[in-house]
């Protein structure tokens, strides 16, 4: 069996007041959604059944959905799909169609991405708006008896044509090592791309500014620690020819510039309402039990090389 898991649209911010249940879709999640029609036949998406939470910005995604895949049956609404859905939940609102073999559930965050992590063991699953994430079981679906089979990223919607505007982002990170052999990490907060995951303290440099000197910014920021720059260790770029933006398509492309730091005073702290939310050390033995971005991962084959 086919289990299909659709985060709806964009639908804005949320409010989490009385009117949050009646957000809608925007223009642009709108059009994203009608763009990703093309892709979605291309992977052959054909769910017997789809069912959708009652909430505007699902039961919207769920009719882009069928007319874009040109299904014959319209969503089926379930109220057991609001948020704050369960595994049982979903899998009572599946049990009512036993003929179904691929199913598809239109819902909310973080309740779909609980549930594809339960059903595939996968220890951390996040699903942007807008995804569809497949999950294939040889027999009946149950927690640990799923494999991930795909999961979309929204931004493969959309791929800007040459002409589109350009992004050049450029960070600078420190690696800093205590008197233990330990590396220093930040975890990210919620709202980032990967929360909870560990990565190295840095970011974005302001408009002319030196490098050097936002790494070391950036150090205070978020640790509460100051440093002086080392040595220069390493540069990492990486480009998305489909990332979006709220003005719509665009090529981006990253530079991280990597700095090897030594420490000069300061109290370690977790920095408040920041990009992140906690700093810790961590010995090269531990690193293998954390979830790392991939800066994370270069910054730890550099300091232990």
């Amino acid at each position: 069996m086919i289990l299909y898991f659709v985060r709806h649209g964009n639908a804005g911010d949320g409010s989490m007041g009385a009117d949050d249940d009646q957000r809608q879709l925007t223009t642009a999640g709108v059009e994203a959604l009608r763009a990703a029609a093309l892709l979605w036949r291309r992977l052959n998406l054909r769910p017997d059944v789809v069912l959708t939470s009652p909430l505007p910005r699902s039961l919207q995604t769920a009719e882009l959905l069928v007319a874009g895949l040109g299904l014959r049956e319209p969503p089926v609404v379930d109220e057991r799909l609001r948020p704050g859905a369960a595994w049982g939940d979903l899998a009572r609102a599946m049990a009512a169609h036993p003929q179904a073999r691929r199913l598809m559930y239109v819902g909310h965050e973080p309740d779909l991405s609980r549930a594809v992590g339960l059903l595939t063991g996968a220890g951390s699953v996040r699903m942007r708006k807008g995804s569809v994430a497949c999950v294939e079981f040889p027999g009946v679906p149950e927690p640990g008896a799923g494999e991930l089979a795909w999961l979309i990223d929204p931004d493969l919607y959309t791929v800007p044509a040459e002409g589109a505007p350009t992004l050049v982002r450029v960070a600078a990170y420190g690696i800093v090592l205590d008197e233990a052999d330990r590396l220093l990490l930040c975890r990210l907060s919620e709202g980032e791309v990967k929360p909870g995951w560990w990565t190295l303290p840095g970011g974005g440099l302001d408009f002319g500014e030196d490098p050097r000197d936002a790494v070391l910014r950036e150090l205070t920021e978020e640790t509460g620690l100051t440093g002086e720059v080392i040595s220069l260790a390493g540069v990492e770029s990486y480009a998305r020819a489909g990332a979006t933006d709220r003005a719509g398509p665009l090529r981006f492309q990253a530079i991280q510039i990597i700095y090897r730091i030594r420490l000069t005073g300061g109290t370690l702290r977790d920095e408040a309402d920041g990009s992140t939310d906690r700093v810790a050390w961590f010995s090269r033995a531990e690193l293998a039990g954390i979830p790392m971005v991939g800066l994370a991962k270069v910054a730890a084959r550099l300091a232990f090389a």
